[in-house]
């Protein structure tokens, strides 16, 4: 087994936006919620409510989203807003456990932003800001790093940052997360799907 760097993530992510641009973007959209979805089933379970007004509980949300991603018509402002209300209430404390769930949610935000093709309601959140982080290349690419970190189980940590703080993460866990994922969106790229 070799040893991952710091340089081999960059490379991963730039080989995994290389790879979706082969993708029709309706492909590619499909193979970033397949990556999601099974995220999600730890969110669903909590069935925590996670707002009062409207009455939002967690498993509600991942119910919309699931739909959305079905095809089903729906309002992708209010299903937007209320993923991110779903990542800021289970990323509040900033624990360990409840980490991963929340960037799950902030991923699908990302995604469904991606499926609408423009900026969609982000309610507690200032305009400038954006709950998936920024160090990709492309939106795509910025939310597949973002999962790669959470697939691992840990909460997100900049790969430019976690060879120097290696208390910020397992950077080599990621890694691994991220070749995986290259696997499977190079098998979406090659044999569509």
């Amino acid at each position: 087994m070799t040893e991952t760097t710091h340089r081999d993530y960059p490379e991963l992510l730039d080989d995994i936006d290389e790879f979706a641009g082969h993708l029709d973007p309706r492909e590619r959209v499909g193979a970033l919620y397949g990556l999601i979805a099974p995220l999600l089933d730890r969110a669903e379970q909590e069935d925590e409510e996670i707002s009062d007004d409207p009455a939002l509980s967690s498993a509600g949300v991942v119910r919309a989203l699931r739909a959305a991603a079905a095809g089903e018509p729906t309002d992708a402002d209010a299903l937007h807003e209320a993923l991110i209300i779903l990542g800021l209430a289970f990323s509040e404390d900033q624990d360990r456990e409840r980490g991963p769930v929340a960037q799950s949610a902030f991923s699908a935000a990302g995604w469904l932003r991606l499926r609408a093709g423009r900026d969609l309601r982000a309610g507690d959140l200032a305009d400038d800001e954006d709950p998936v982080p920024p160090y990709a290349s492309s939106p795509f690419t910025r939310i597949v790093d973002l999962l790669a970190w959470t697939r691992s189980g840990q909460l997100y940590a900049c790969w430019e940052d976690a060879p120097a703080h290696p208390e910020l993460g397992d950077l080599p866990a990621a890694t691994r997360e991220l070749r995986a994922i290259r696997r499977e969106i190079a098998g979406w790229a090659v044999g569509g799907g």
